[in-house]
């Protein structure tokens, strides 16, 4: 069964239908440096980084907030330092997306290890102004992305990366006018991309079913709600 790394603030409903798909959420808390009570203190794309296969940075105060859930799955774990606040672009090191061969990020405020471990494997860093990357990009396939960020469209599209270009806002996130895409889903299988509330009532509903259907992903609601961005979810 795959597990998926979630915000511990999901719905009952997203835990219940991620279980029914085969998938065992890893609800994981935040930590006080970052903003208890901050909306974003609770978003994995925030605190942690999936490298690649089984090495995964932490944020080490996440970690040690986490231990017994983290030291329970088949994971590599690093860990890094915390950020000095919740306040940007200090809490963003660890927000970036790896598309394929393509580490997107802002490379000035991203954690140096991901970008050594970029050089070392010889992926193409795509610098960009947005710091929130990770939450700015839906990643469909390993060369294939949905944002609502034209600096992002531009660029992987410059790095022959399939984008899908969508409005901004239709997404909720407490505290800001709206979230993000990449914030309100998660790819849960190779074929599968779930969303966190329900696809069907974004404006742009059918170009996202016919972009996903295009590259064989279907595209899964995990609520009847309203898109909630709660931080990636992230599959190990």
């Amino acid at each position: 069964m795959n597990h998926i790394i979630c915000s511990h603030k999901i719905t009952d409903e997203i835990e219940q239908n991620l279980i029914k798909l085969g998938v065992t959420p890893v609800k994981l808390r935040g930590f006080d440096k970052f903003g208890k009570f901050h909306p974003l203190s609770c978003h994995p794309d925030m605190f942690c980084f999936n490298l690649g296969k089984s090495d995964w940075i932490f944020f080490d105060e996440v970690y040690k907030t986490n231990k017994n859930i983290i030291d329970s799955l088949d994971i590599n774990v690093i860990v890094t330092k915390n950020p000095v606040s919740c306040e940007y672009p200090r809490d963003v090191g660890l927000n970036a997306a790896i598309v394929g061969n393509n580490l997107i990020c802002n490379v000035k405020y991203t954690d140096i290890k991901i970008i050594d471990h970029a050089y070392f494997t010889g992926k193409n860093i795509i610098d960009v102004k947005q710091g929130y990357t990770k939450c700015s990009v839906c990643i469909v396939d390993e060369n294939s992305i949905i944002t609502s960020d034209e600096s992002i469209e531009q660029k992987a599209a410059h790095n022959n990366i399939n984008v899908l270009l969508i409005e901004k806002g239709n997404i909720d996130l407490n505290g800001y006018n709206y979230g993000f895409i990449g914030g309100c889903t998660g790819l849960i299988n190779k074929n599968k991309l779930a969303f966190t509330g329900n696809i069907k009532n974004h404006p742009n509903y059918r170009e996202i079913k016919d972009f996903c259907i295009n590259r064989g992903v279907e595209i899964i609601s995990l609520s009847a709600q309203k898109l909630y961005d709660y931080g990636s979810l992230l599959c190990i």
